[in-house]
């Protein structure tokens, strides 16, 4: 267990205060400022499960409806042992009924979004009709109401009629003869619950009453007048009947209250229970605290921790450090100028710990990982005690004994200015010798000093990490900020210049420094050159990628310009020419329709040579005025369409790539060059450098650039010089004019079921439109089947074929024999 003095440097009190504000209930309240940081590991990760949710709740907003609710266990007490509770009690029980159902209420509309509220939804039990009883009954100030029963009503009333009877019957005998003589004020009181009236004192044997007081000077008498007797007796009777009724009706209602203690009780501890969670979630909120992994070996791993009590102030802007020991490192050596945040660090690291152990969530990022520490030894602050005759120095090596004795392994020692208060080669030495035993004795320690031995500890010895407090040379000031692995300088001099010391004395003070410096400061200020440089050039170099990305933006922006101009330009050409298309179409059907009709009666009967020659000769002329046609529209498609579409280089091929080739992204419309492959070679990972931007894009958006025979340099064909060819080489996977084609939606064209003439026509048609759209290569998928439609579709392409192409079965990886790749030469 943590001892009280550990606790109270490490401020661990101002954090329980800062927790209870968080709470509404007394007993909530109480609970959270004597909060100790003893529990176990499973006990804590089951607490983060049940705040984190609660956490994200009250970070949006909602909130479960607790207000102030005293505590209720004498009351609880009082009822268990058969007591009659007073009004104030059972108007107390009525607040903690309502408060269950509101809760109970939140908690049903709330369980979707907070997992814990689950939990007090199934356990909450509301009592609404005991809830009802008692506020018909009882008024907010534990007064029992009117109406509370029949009879108090009615003896109540009889009371309030009895009291003006009392008091017209006094009005009228002040006015009589024989008593106005003697009255000494014309008003009436009350003494001993009776009404009475003031006297002089001669009045007494003159005036038939009793007298009941008298006043400071014996001057005056209260007199009770004889007529007034019997009325006051009966109201005295009526005031014991009713506190008969009232003594009653608090019986019944306790009565009441016991026969459902039992669950009120529950109700109550549950509604604690929820109020302390409520409040470890909203201190969460207000330090943006979360969870962290609880390690199972010693060690120090936090990341952007920060001083939870730092962090609640109004208007403090807290620094976040990251703080940790690496594999095999055991003690954490930090040194920088005064007032540079060591001491901050230092208890960061501690409180942290309290708060895991304690099942608090931590303000650190969730990559941290806490181990669970036995004990927290902790040495801060002056020692200096004039009473016990004890010097700092005395006072700091009274507190080390302890930490020597019974340090271990499970142990986190901190230690502020180890040594401090003595000759420096004294204290360096001690320092050093604390060090190496609490090393030696595996137990995890944070130090902060200015001695330069203990700095250079990390050098030599792996069990040692440095750590400095970063200083601004430029503002002279220091930046609050923890660097790890580089030892830090005092800037003595620097910080008694800011803080305003006589120029003359500083600059003697430089003087004499630079004279006796150390070997360590001037390692240190070379080090510190260095790293001002290398922020110089971190800086550089963020400005730089942050041009890059600008210039990264604009250029997907172009590309997407581009091709939505593209897109554009292809449904103008679409529309404007499918008409023509159609309707030449329809002539070609006409004239194949005469056609047939032709032959039919020519086998029929035979014309003669001459008349057959006519006709054919006529046919001929029109097909090759309508081939003009086609042929001049196809060539408004080129100058419109494809003129935007032609490409340098030949699609790229992970075979034909190699680091330094020289390729064009399409995308990009950009050259680059290979810079890296990685990966499997048949489908490899390709990284390429254009300009300053280095992408990895994919194979299908690059085309190699063939030195010296690059296609860009060669003049394209038109469309007009495509369509005349109909030639077909072989075929065959040996075929180096076809290369891998990847399937796509758009080059795909699924033939399996169809007969072979209409997978001819969904072909010729196929490939017109991938003429127009630009692609370099389609695939016709007609299955293995008979072979039948596979045979036609490649005897089609072989010697009907409109346009000049290459076709071969696909590879293994496109489909094997069930397809037919068809290069479309452009």
């Amino acid at each position: 267990m943590i001892n009280e003095l550990t606790l109270e440097k490490l401020q661990w009190p101002s954090l329980c205060e800062a927790l209870a504000s968080e709470a509404r209930t007394v007993e909530g309240n109480h609970s959270c400022l004597t909060l100790k940081p003893e529990f176990e590991k499973i006990d804590i990760e089951l607490r983060w499960q049940d705040v984190v949710p609660l956490r994200d709740l009250v970070r949006a907003g909602y909130r479960p409806p607790i207000g102030e609710l005293p505590d209720m266990h004498r009351t609880f007490r009082a009822v268990s042992l058969g007591q009659i509770l007073e009004g104030e009690e059972v108007w107390s029980v009525f607040v903690l009924l309502q408060m269950v159902r509101n809760v109970h209420q939140f908690a049903m509309d709330k369980q979707d979004k907070c997992r814990t509220l689950q939990k007090f939804y199934r356990l909450l039990q509301p009592l609404p009709k005991l809830s009802r009883t008692i506020e018909k009954t009882i008024s907010p100030e534990g007064e029992l109401l009117d109406d509370a029963s029949p009879e108090l009503m009615r003896i109540r009333q009889q009371k309030l009629s009895m009291r003006r009877k009392i008091e017209s019957t006094i009005k009228q005998l002040l006015t009589a003869q024989d008593v106005e003589a003697y009255v000494q004020d014309t008003f009436f009181t009350i003494r001993s619950d009776r009404y009475v009236v003031p006297m002089r004192l001669d009045s007494r044997g003159r005036v038939k009453g009793s007298i009941y007081d008298t006043s400071a000077s014996g001057q005056t008498i209260y007199m009770e007048l004889a007529e007034v007797r019997p009325l006051n007796d009966a109201l005295l009777e009526l005031e014991s009947s009713e506190k008969l009724e009232i003594l009653r009706i608090f019986k019944e209602l306790s009565a009441l209250i016991a026969t459902e203690l039992e669950v009120i009780d529950n109700n109550y501890k549950q509604l604690v229970e929820l109020d302390i969670l409520t409040a470890e979630a909203g201190l969460a909120v207000r330090l943006d605290a979360g969870v962290a992994r609880l390690r199972d070996e010693p060690g120090i791993s936090l990341f952007r921790a920060r001083h939870p009590i730092l962090e609640l102030r109004q208007g403090f802007k807290t620094i976040a450090n990251d703080v940790g020991l690496q594999e095999g490192q055991l003690s954490l050596i930090i040194s920088g100028p005064n007032a540079g945040g060591k001491t901050v660090v230092l208890k960061t690291v501690g409180l942290v710990h309290l708060m895991a152990k304690a099942r608090l969530l931590l303000p650190a990022d969730d990559r941290s990982e806490i181990y669970l520490f036995d004990n927290i030894f902790v040495e801060i602050g002056d020692a200096q005690n004039l009473s016990a005759n004890l010097s700092t120095f005395s006072g700091h090596l009274i507190g080390l004994k302890p930490v020597l004795e019974r340090a271990k392994s499970s142990d986190l020692i901190l230690l502020d200015e180890l040594a401090v208060g003595t000759e420096p080669q004294t204290g360096s030495a001690i320092g050093q010798a604390v060090l190496e035993e609490l090393v030696n004795r595996k137990a995890t320690a944070i130090v902060t000093t200015h001695y330069d031995n203990l700095k250079s500890l990390a050098i030599n010895d792996k069990r040692f990490r440095n750590g400095s407090m970063e200083f601004s040379t430029k503002n002279l000031t220091p930046t609050y900020r923890l660097v790890l692995d580089i030892p830090g300088q005092s800037y003595g001099i620097e910080v008694a210049e800011q803080i305003g010391l006589p120029p003359h004395v500083i600059e003697r003070a430089k003087d004499l420094r630079g004279r006796s410096s150390s070997n360590m400061e001037a390692i240190l200020d070379s080090w510190m050159a260095l790293r001002d440089e290398a922020s110089t050039e971190k800086t550089r170099y963020a400005q730089l990628k942050l041009d890059m990305e600008s210039q990264k933006h604009r250029w997907e922006q172009e590309r997407a310009a581009l091709a939505s101009s593209k897109q554009d330009t292809s449904a103008k050409i679409k529309a404007r020419y499918q008409d023509q298309l159609d309707n030449l179409k329809g002539e070609y059907e006409t004239m194949l329709e005469e056609l047939r009709d032709l032959l039919k009666e020519q086998k029929k009967a035979p014309a003669a040579p001459d008349a057959l020659r006519d006709i054919i000769r006529d046919t001929q002329n029109r097909l090759d005025a309508k081939n003009r046609t086609v042929q001049g529209s196809l060539m408004d498609v080129e100058r419109e369409f494809y003129s935007v579409d032609k490409l340098p280089g030949i699609p790229a091929a992970a075979g034909d790539l190699k680091e330094g080739s020289r390729v064009f992204i399409i995308s990009m419309s950009k050259e680059a060059v290979v810079s890296k492959m990685s990966g499997e070679a048949s489908n490899p990972t390709i990284e390429v450098k254009a300009g300053l931007l280095k992408i990895k894009p994919q194979m299908s958006d690059l085309r190699l650039l063939v030195e010296g025979k690059e296609k860009a340099s060669a003049k394209p064909q038109t469309i007009r010089e495509r369509t005349r060819s109909t030639h077909a080489p072989g075929i065959g996977p040996g075929n180096p004019e076809v290369g891998f084609t990847l399937p796509t939606l758009t080059n795909s064209l699924d033939l399996r079921g169809m007969d072979s003439d209409s997978a001819l026509d969904r072909t010729w048609g196929f490939i017109d439109k991938a003429v127009l759209r630009g692609e370099s290569a389609v695939i016709l998928i007609h299955g293995h089947g008979t072979d039948t439609l596979k045979k036609s579709l490649r005897r089609a392409l072989a010697k009907d074929a409109p346009y000049a192409l290459d076709f071969r079965p696909g590879e293994a990886e496109e489909g094997g024999d069930g397809v037919t790749v068809v290069q479309l030469k452009h």
